[in-house]
């Protein structure tokens, strides 16, 4: 990546901090998942960094972006990304998220639909009614999260990366780097909004317009989005693109990457001016 800047913009009551690889070219945002940051796209930027201003945003709570007591609904996300697209005055930008962030693209592409051009989610927390959450469950996960970073925070990096390579021997150094860094920036209260009620995802998903692209890994190596839901968004939206890739789980471009670039490249290619 030749350059790289940062920024923040306020949004939604909260400083909103953003990474961009710059120039005048289209841009394409990109939203990390829980306990992750924006630079956890670096690998992608770098490739698409050619022909796109490539940005990648830190969500409130995570990275260098504001942790407020509250606002971590999933429409409180959705109007944080909303804001910053607007303050950086990007034009019908695709979204593209992993888990919360793919979560949040949709909710943005839902709520906002005029500022979102089209959308790559990868493995979207969409649970099958057999698979669903339970609030006992939540409320567990929760903790987990808590117990977990509150760990890991006194941890060096390093000490962080030797226990991500034993979870997940073949990750991509930088991948682990990055993974490893954005757990000792996450702050907790960023967790509390894992048990709040929410809508069924159906509820949100049926107002996206927009040209999707939805990447799932096998759920039997820890995948979310099952053949049945699959089925059902292909009934919500427009001919969406469907890819599930093999000998992937949760983290599709973590445990696939160069599938994974090829698909996003293809899409983009024919949903932007590249």
């Amino acid at each position: 990546m030749a350059r790289l800047y940062y920024g923040h913009v306020v949004s939604n009551g909260a400083k909103i901090h953003y990474y961009r690889t710059g120039d005048e070219k289209p841009s394409v945002v990109f939203l990390h998942g829980i306990s992750d940051n924006g630079l956890c796209w670096s690998r992608l930027a770098v490739l698409l960094e050619p022909f796109y201003d490539v940005i990648m945003v830190d969500a409130r709570g995570h990275g260098l972006s504001e942790g407020t007591l509250t606002g971590y609904t999933p429409e409180d996300r959705a109007a944080d990304v909303a804001g910053l697209i607007e303050a950086l005055k990007l034009e019908k930008p695709p979204v593209g998220g992993h888990s919360m962030g793919a979560e949040t693209a949709v909710m943005v592409a839902g709520m906002y639909p005029k500022l979102v051009g089209s959308l790559i989610l990868e493995d979207p927390p969409f649970w099958s009614d057999s698979r669903k959450e339970t609030p006992e469950a939540r409320v567990q996960r929760r903790e987990h999260f808590h117990k977990q970073i509150t760990e890991w925070r006194d941890m060096p990096v390093d000490e962080i990366i030797q226990i991500g390579r034993r979870m997940h021997p073949n990750w991509h150094e930088a991948d682990l780097f990055q993974w490893a860094k954005s757990k000792k920036q996450v702050n907790t209260v960023a967790f509390d909004g894992i048990e709040t009620d929410r809508p069924s995802w159906r509820e949100y998903a049926k107002h996206v317009k927009c040209p999707v692209l939805l990447i799932s890994g096998d759920p039997l190596l820890g995948g979310i989005v099952t053949d049945e839901v699959a089925a059902e968004l292909k009934k919500l939206w427009k001919k969406p693109e469907m890819v599930r890739l093999d000998h992937a789980g949760h983290n599709v471009r973590r445990d696939q990457f160069e599938p994974y670039y090829e698909v996003v490249k293809k899409f983009l290619r024919k949903n932007t001016d590249w």
